[in-house]
């Protein structure tokens, strides 16, 4: 008998659903490392000098011959050759890379993973042999390659299962080792393609070792949180080979707690996704906000979504940025996002409350509402059984009974000159003040990776890429005052480890900058003289870490004056006083699935889009604003409409009169009162697939 090596995949190279499978023959041992064969018109360069290669052959009732499959692997992904008889006619089909997921060998499977797996003959010709080998006998190995392809028009996501059977040999453990050599070529393509790895070089993506952490709340989806993740997430964290760890929630904050108070959250997890609404991810934004760590916590930890609670605006601004499809299958495609292996950067909006003499502190990433839109997303809790359809049952009654409330509303207009590059002037603002503190003769601490420090703490620190936290997480620090009681007079050895290559010196400053051997590339001086003795300089060093540790621990402070101080006019505020029928500030495209507010908004733009209706408004004008807001066309353009603005916006602040109100943040109540908030460029990451 002949050896070969069998493959079951779709007979048309085309798209095809995954249950129309029929069998691949090759024509000579499988695994075989081959030279990347002569490039066609839909090949792509190799990164590699080689590639693994294969000839198959396809059975089909319906044709008299096989058709002839070479299947190549590459960092591209896997191409798909097929030519036929008639005329030498050649199709070709190629599976990219970011669009398999995951694959998985071993030996068959019991249960066929949602597809027929069609026996095959031999093409040798010995088919008394292949007729007579029994299941129990065959010592096949298997790979199972899971794709979800992208197509367009319409943007969907085509669900793919290639089988790959190897028998070149009668020893299962050889059939297995070909097996493995494929899965592992396909794992290393993605982890090489999709990985994210920061400065330190520990991996974030699917390449990394630690688990991802899913918090679950139960109750979401009409109560079928549980179920959903079950049948539909699960499934593909196990065909991508993904670890994790599922924490169900118990009760209101349970998140927040579980993610402020965790010790090990940083070394133990790669990223947390969140299987709820968007009511949880605020909890875990804040828990996070609320650690000591929260800097690196912010830097190193992705945060993802999977929709399934009734909202669901931040999953849907996701998918919107990422250009990738929404529904009809919602949780499926967010889960393909999650475990892409990518992140990007993203805005959080910093929140001031004041209310019954208590001052809050909160972070957003959704939006800030007071009015029309605040009222039907919290009145309409009590129709929370129906799900998304009690958002347009409520609206429908506000509006008939429309509502009105009296205060001010201040903002902080976005610079229309920095809008298209709002971090370049950022990084721009940096250099100048260098600039001026060299002019007055004041020592400019600059380190060779980072740049200079402000003279006030800043929200968010700058790379020196221009990049507002997406990679480096440049802290402040600050020098510590001259001890006028401290002996400035030099010790004879205080130089004594600067060229020494005594070890045991070398390991008392080994991260000094007096030391020839130190690795370290960046210090911070202090004030006064800078040589000193072994001992004082020691002394000095433990009291910078202990000054860095502290101001690390500081949760980002705002630039813009407190809630009870007044707000310059000379700043570039504004202020409108009036009644208004809704006050409503966005920093993602959509608000809840089906709610497109603000479409020119982007993850990490750090504009705040402020819309604002005054009273005045008709209810046949208010009606085409709610119906239009599923296809973004509600707002108007210019300021032609004297009761409907939108402005974009780096900070405002609300105050409303009386206590009858509602004002909600990110689809949660809060307490009424003046409210104030201000846009954190870049601050959290979230994961995406395309990384931008």
């Amino acid at each position: 008998m002949t050896a070969t090596t069998e493959a079951v995949a779709a007979a048309a190279i085309a798209s095809t659903p995954v249950q129309e499978q029929t069998a691949l023959h090759p024509t000579h041992p499988a695994g075989k490392i081959m030279s990347p064969l002569p490039s066609t018109p839909t090949s792509a360069s190799s990164e590699t000098s080689q590639a693994l290669s294969e000839i198959f052959f396809v059975e089909s009732s319906r044709r008299k011959h096989s058709i002839k499959i070479q299947v190549k692997l590459c960092p591209e992904g896997v191409y798909l050759r097929r030519e036929t008889d008639q005329d030498d006619h050649i199709n070709e089909q190629l599976i990219r890379i970011d669009d398999i997921i995951g694959s998985r060998y071993g030996p068959r499977l019991k249960k066929r993973p949602r597809g027929g797996l069609t026996s095959c003959k031999n093409p040798s010709g010995d088919a008394t042999q292949e007729q007579e080998q029994q299941p129990d006998s065959d010592n096949s190995a298997y790979l199972y390659i899971y794709a979800y392809l992208k197509k367009e028009k319409p943007l969907r996501r085509v669900q793919t299962l290639r089988i790959l059977r190897f028998r070149s040999s009668n020893d299962y453990a050889e059939n297995l080792q070909t097996a493995e050599l494929w899965h592992r070529t396909i794992r290393d393509h993605k982890q090489r393609n999709t990985t994210t790895i920061d400065i330190s070089g520990s991996i974030l993506g699917s390449g990394s070792r630690k688990h991802l952490l899913i918090l679950l709340n139960p109750k979401s989806g009409s109560g079928k949180g549980r179920e959903l993740f079950q049948k539909q997430v699960a499934p593909l964290l196990t065909e991508a080979e993904v670890q994790y760890d599922l924490q169900i929630t118990t009760h209101p904050h349970y998140a927040q707690e579980f993610v402020r108070t965790r010790k090990d959250l940083l070394e133990r997890y790669s990223g947390i996704v969140v299987a709820s609404g968007d009511g949880l991810f605020y909890e875990v934004l804040n828990g996070l906000m609320e650690r000591m760590d929260w800097r690196r916590a912010c830097r190193n930890l992705p945060l993802g979504i999977i929709p399934c609670g009734s909202g669901n605006g931040l999953a849907k601004s996701v998918a919107h940025h990422c250009n990738e499809p929404y529904e009809p299958k919602p949780i499926l495609h967010a889960t393909l996002t999650c475990i892409a292996g990518r992140s990007t950067a993203m805005d959080v909006v910093r929140v001031e409350l004041y209310s019954k003499d208590k001052h809050y502190v909160m972070y957003s990433f959704l939006s800030v509402g007071w009015g029309l839109i605040a009222d039907i997303d919290i009145e309409s809790e009590r129709l929370r059984s129906i799900g998304a359809q009690r958002f347009t049952l409520w609206a429908i009654k506000r509006l008939i009974s429309l509502r009105t409330y009296k205060g001010k509303v201040y903002y902080l207009p976005y610079p229309k000159e920095e809008q298209e590059t709002p971090i370049a002037a950022a990084a721009a603002s940096v250099a100048s003040r260098q600039e001026k503190e060299m002019e007055k003769g004041a020592p400019v601490q600059l380190s060779v990776e980072e740049p200079a420090p402000p003279s006030r703490p800043i929200s968010l620190p700058l790379n020196v890429n221009g990049d507002v936290g997406n990679v480096n997480d440049v802290s402040e620090f600050r020098d510590l005052p001259e001890d006028l009681n401290e002996e400035s007079e030099t010790d004879p050895d205080q130089f004594a480890d600067a060229l020494s290559l005594d070890r045991s010196i070398f390991r008392q400053h080994a991260d000094s900058w007096h030391s020839a051997m130190s690795r370290r590339t960046t210090f911070y001086s202090v004030g006064g003289q800078s040589i000193r003795s072994s001992r004082s300089r020691m002394s000095v060093h433990q009291r910078i870490e202990a000054a860095n540790a502290e101001f690390a621990e500081l949760v980002p402070s705002g630039t813009i004056p407190g809630l009870q101080l007044p707000l310059p006019t000379a700043d570039g505020w504004f202020c409108e006083d009036g009644d208004f029928v809704m006050v409503h500030a966005a920093y993602t495209t959509h608000l809840s699935s089906d709610c497109y507010f603000a479409p020119e908004s982007r993850l990490n733009d750090g504009i705040i889009y402020l819309v604002i209706i005054r009273s005045g408004v008709g209810r046949h004008q208010m009606l085409n604003f709610l119906l239009s807001m599923n296809t973004g066309t509600h707002l108007p353009h210019g300021d032609d409409d004297p009761f409907i603005r939108v402005v974009p916006v780096r900070a405002f602040r609300i105050e409303p009169c009386g206590s009858d109100g509602i004002l909600v943040v990110d689809g949660e109540r809060v307490e009424y009162g003046p409210i104030q908030a201000e846009v954190l460029p870049g601050l959290i990451n979230v994961m995406t697939t395309n990384g931008q």
